[in-house]
């Protein structure tokens, strides 16, 4: 299943970073590698707007042992994920994670959904900020073989 996601892909989508902010669109461009044992895939991107510019790496792994799919997700905030276990519903994966996020001591909620029959993988992201403070993130971003 992981094959699917070699080679280069672009995506589009918006981050917002103010809970009631107009959101940012955004290009992005992302380099799929696959290493030798054909278990684990590395997702490497840059996403950039008019203000606002990062880069991100999701880790997927397949344990054929225990036939499960994990992933981990790093930014070039600082952010990285708890390992997320990776449902199969048909065709597609499903990882989703909520945890505290330490950067603004709120929660954050992540999503990656793979869906290779359509040749698309979709990020949703969404820091919920701590009481009393205004930090906020949100994004939804959609990719495209090609």
């Amino acid at each position: 299943m992981l094959e699917g996601f070699t080679g280069e892909w672009r995506g589009t989508g918006a981050v917002r970073t103010t809970e009631d902010g107009e959101p940012e669109k955004l290009v992005c461009r992302v380099e799929g590698e696959l290493d030798d044992s054909g278990d684990a895939l590395e997702l490497s991107g840059r996403c950039g707007g008019e203000r606002f510019t990062g880069t991100f790496r999701v880790s997927l792994t397949y344990n054929k042992y225990a036939k499960a799919y994990s992933a981990v997700w790093r930014d070039s905030l600082g952010s990285v994920s708890p390992p997320l276990t990776g449902l199969r519903s048909g065709s597609r994966l499903v990882f989703r994670v909520r945890h505290n996020d330490f950067e603004t001591e709120g929660r954050a909620i992540s999503t990656l959904i793979v869906d290779p029959e359509a040749s698309r993988f979709r990020i949703v992201g969404r820091t919920l900020p701590a009481a009393g403070t205004e930090d906020f993130v949100s994004a939804d971003l959609i990719f495209v073989k090609g």
